[in-house]
């Protein structure tokens, strides 16, 4: 017996790396699958991409909704389903021709509740293969909790879920954020589960290259998003009796992560504001009451970043902004060395 598995794709304004990615589904070397395609709002040509691959593949399943966002988008994929197995692919990204095959093989022969893999990080510095999962069959509820909660662990994709689990659980998406929807989501999946696998390979292809993408362009405005996250986290944590130092050690490096991306995207703006607009963001972040909770406990083992850490802490706004334009300044002085070697001079 083959059973299906559902491929859930939610697309918006992606037609720069859609095709690629469909076709890398399309050849894949397990084909009792679908692949729904969920357009949420596209004003590319993204419908005339999935149409034309429509004629082609009658696998596509497409559907198309007003813009609802990610959480949505990938709701409507879920309750579209009709395999046993589910699996998240973000549209810009591509998967190797095994990549499904491994994967459900892995879940039938281990009988595991959640299977993953590695994946290679595509960006302008090259490829590097990278994995967030490090484990054996021992693994516990609480320790893949942490590794999910660490790097790119708590994404939806380089993972195989299992349908009857999510509807048992009534598990769904969170519309009400917009950004670590999907960790929210594996969080709640992963307390559900009795058993866990590993496939250590490279099988998903991350593309990183893609500015376009919502990740890339974090604004001050997302930062209550992140706060809401927080809160869910917490939440979550104490309904799985997880530790209660590694829960606080987890949000405390959320927290500091975002908070030092804004500060020093405040920095990397600032010919286009005035310096008292990024002086005055700065402020307004670093004075959030649930900010100021984690704050104290910020720390970082990389040298570059310590002062930055530092400043922050101390509520230093200008010195943080200053070292912040020290660090794009390196950054900048990296991209150029990177693009000279690809050259070749």
């Amino acid at each position: 017996m083959f059973p299906k598995v559902s491929v859930i794709v939610p697309v918006f304004n992606c037609e720069k790396f859609l095709y690629k990615c469909i076709e890398s589904i399309c050849k894949q070397t397990y084909s009792n699958i679908e692949i729904i395609v969920v357009n949420d709002g596209s004003t590319d040509n993204t419908e005339k991409i999935v149409l034309k691959m429509k004629e082609q593949e009658n696998r596509i399943i497409y559907y198309k909704q007003e813009n609802s966002g990610p959480s949505e988008a990938r709701n409507k994929g879920i309750s579209l389903s009709k395999g046993e197995y589910l699996i998240f692919i973000d549209s810009d990204d591509t998967v190797e021709p095994s990549y499904i095959e491994m994967l459900l093989n892995e879940m039938l022969i281990s009988k595991a509740d959640l299977v993953c893999c590695g994946y290679k990080d595509i960006s302008e510095y090259g490829i590097v293969n990278y994995s967030d999962f490090h484990f054996n069959n021992s693994a516990t509820v609480h320790s893949i909790m942490e590794m999910v909660c660490n790097g790119t662990g708590g994404v939806l994709w380089s993972k195989i879920f299992k349908k009857e689990l999510i509807s048992k659980n009534s598990l769904k998406m969170d519309k009400d954020i917009f950004m670590s929807e999907d960790l929210i989501f594996v969080l709640q999946y992963v307390s559900n589960c009795n058993s866990f696998a590993l496939l250590n390979e490279y099988l998903y292809n991350y593309n990183r290259l893609n500015q376009g993408s919502i990740s890339s362009n974090i604004s001050i405005d997302y930062l209550q998003n992140y706060i809401s996250v927080s809160k869910l986290l917490e939440k979550i944590f104490i309904e799985a009796n997880f530790d209660k130092q590694k829960a606080k050690e987890v949000i405390t490096k959320r927290i500091q992560e975002i908070v030092i991306k804004l500060v020093e995207q405040q920095s990397y703006h600032i010919k286009d504001i005035t310096k008292k607009s990024s002086l005055l963001n700065v402020y307004r972040i670093l004075s959030l009451n649930y900010i100021s909770k984690y704050m104290d406990d910020f720390s970082t083992n990389k040298w570059r970043y310590k002062p930055f850490v530092f400043f922050v802490k101390k509520r230093f706004i200008r010195m943080s902004i200053i070292y912040g334009v020290y660090l794009n300044g390196l950054r900048c002085i990296k991209k150029k060395i990177t693009s000279r070697k690809k050259v070749g001079l």
